[in-house]
């Protein structure tokens, strides 16, 4: 009965590292505050700094709250917040470190870090090394392809009638008048888009990862504006398709999204 209750705790632990580990690698910055909630000033006893410096240790990228780069402005969704829990006691300083998303989503929490020593920085810093083992554990490397991103919408094709209600207008022109035809740039080999949520839509980022095109919502499933292209984003067969104007001609292309 034991070797069973054993083997099952065993599997539950390995699932719960991997769906850590594939959590967390989807983001390439970890957010440090100047200070945590349960100290009286910033950095104190050097506890801030320590995060900062554990987390470069095991592969994150760390940056200091107030010290926000470009590509955390632009997109929020590429960070984690990191914060420090802190359960400790008259006896014992407990402490945990906490990962959230820009939902607001703890997406990692570690075991607690245990420490009897007396001395408020040596405890602190005893404890959180011990915290950080869990993190160490998770393996992290950076991986765009699993970037985070909101819950995938219908494939089911969009009416016909209203899938594409801006440029439905362009293809009709007077009597006598050509219609243009659009060039067809197909798809780019070996090219993937990752969409990753943003007021009022997606953007679609590349592997780098370089923001390609911003989407918009729409009041129809699975069709979107896109944003500064004066174009429309749909779902067709199956097949992503992006019709919109680049240098005054218009342009119908496949992507190929992961959402």
């Amino acid at each position: 009965m034991m070797k069973k209750i054993l083997t099952v705790l065993i599997a539950v632990f390995s699932i719960s590292c991997v769906l850590g580990q594939s959590s967390v690698n989807g983001y390439k910055y970890v957010i440090v505050p100047k200070k945590f909630d349960f100290l009286k000033k910033e950095n104190q006893y050097q506890v801030n700094a320590l995060v900062k410096f554990l987390f470069e240790k095991y592969d994150f990228t760390a940056v200091y709250a107030n010290e926000l780069n470009a590509d955390i402005e632009e997109n929020s969704c590429l960070a984690l917040k990191a914060d420090v829990r802190d359960d400790s006691n008259m006896f014992t300083t407990k402490l945990k470190v906490e990962l959230t998303n820009c939902r607001g989503e703890v997406v990692f929490l570690s075991e607690e870090g245990k420490s009897k020593e007396k001395d408020y920085k040596k405890a602190y810093h005893d404890a959180l090394r011990k915290a950080f083992l869990s993190v160490e554990e998770l393996g992290y490397r950076y991986d765009p392809s699993q970037a985070i991103v909101a819950p995938r919408r219908s494939v089911a094709a969009a009416p016909a009638a209203t899938a594409t209600p801006v440029l439905a207008a362009e293809s009709k022109a007077p009597d006598n008048t050509p219609v243009p035809v659009a060039r067809q740039t197909g798809t780019v080999s070996g090219e993937v888009l990752y969409a990753q949520p943003v007021e009022n839509g997606y953007q679609l980022v590349d592997q780098s990862p370089k923001v390609v095109f911003v989407l918009q919502n729409t009041s129809v499933d699975n069709v979107f504006i896109i944003k500064d292209k004066n174009g429309m984003l749909t779902l067709k067969d199956g097949k992503w398709m992006a019709e919109y104007y680049e240098n005054g001609e218009r342009v119908l292309r496949e992507l190929e999204i992961k959402f």
